[in-house]
């Protein structure tokens, strides 16, 4: 399948719920059904639901094609999921999406930070390998008005790509500075020592530039993430501190699409149906711990 459609043409290749269902089965299981506790590939099929509903013939497991994805115990349709995906792989906001798939606002923004749930398990599982360079930067407003305003808030980020031979950056990840890493607004050595373990692969040859002023910061990284507050700023209109982090790796994902011959599309949907759920109450605790350093209960 060609995913490089406009929406018209993927709203008419996944219109209906079947044409979705078919297409989550063959991601889900694309060497046939495989029973998730007992791995026996026999079932037999319930049609009467909403979704099909596989029983396995040997342990007599239940299990739809919605468990163990983002999608799971949704009461939206599919084929609503999937152009979600599509619209949220092109840089969509929740009020976009939100006419786009015909739901509520909060029911848009609930699936948006489900998709980027998914995106923020991927991206922390790839380091960054080969010639890396990290910088110390912030995220804040962008308009010259904001220059002369009193108590503008920033929030630390560290930045940090993989270059190439040319100096070009292949892969980014952006990453916001927690609380507790924190020193009078400035990255310590413990919350920059703990990005480089978490998200830079041991052997790569790294070149770090510590300090928001240190004249050895990476430029193109630094015009990067200028272009990245740019972009936040005009698209969503300022986030908060407790879900920046979901928009961050959105958009470092999406960046690092620009030069594979992959499909963004079609690796999103891959991963949304590869990823498990994340509630409400989930989403809004993670956000808040992952800001402000509190231990999981």
């Amino acid at each position: 399948m060609d995913w490089s459609l406009s929406m018209e043409a993927f709203c008419r290749r996944f219109a209906t719920e079947e044409a979705c269902a078919r297409k989550l089965y063959e991601i889900k299981w694309p060497d046939g059904y495989v029973c998730p506790l007992c791995r026996h590939r026999e079932a037999s099929v319930t049609r009467t639901r909403r979704l099909p509903l596989y029983e396995c013939g040997r342990c007599r497991h239940q299990t739809s094609l919605t468990v163990g994805t983002v999608m799971e115990k949704s009461k939206t349709p599919l084929r609503k999921w999937f152009l979600a995906i599509y619209c949220i792989a092109r840089g969509a906001n929740a009020r976009e999406l939100s006419k786009a798939i015909r739901v509520t606002y909060k029911t848009a923004w609930l699936i948006a930070h489900k998709i980027r749930h998914a995106i923020r398990l991927t991206t922390s599982e790839l380091p960054l390998t080969g010639h890396v360079r990290v910088n110390e930067d912030r995220h804040g407003p962008t308009s010259l008005y904001s220059v002369y305003r009193r108590n503008v808030k920033y929030r630390p980020l560290i930045t940090a790509a993989s270059i190439s031979e040319e100096g070009h950056l292949l892969r980014v990840k952006l990453h916001q500075v927690a609380e507790e890493q924190l020193f009078m607004g400035v990255t310590t050595r413990y919350g920059m020592r703990c990005f480089l373990q978490q998200c830079v692969a041991s052997e790569a040859d790294l070149k770090v530039a510590p300090g928001i002023y240190n004249s050895a910061r990476y430029r193109p990284l630094n015009a990067f993430c200028y272009q990245m507050s740019r972009y936040m700023n005009e698209i969503y209109c300022g986030i908060g501190p407790k879900h920046l982090q979901a928009y961050l790796d959105e958009y470092g994902y999406r960046f690092n699409f620009t030069s594979s011959k992959d499909s963004i599309v079609r690796d999103l949907l891959r991963q949304c149906v590869s990823r498990p759920v994340i509630t409400y109450p989930q989403l809004t605790r993670k956000a808040a711990r992952r800001i402000y350093g509190q231990k999981a209960s």
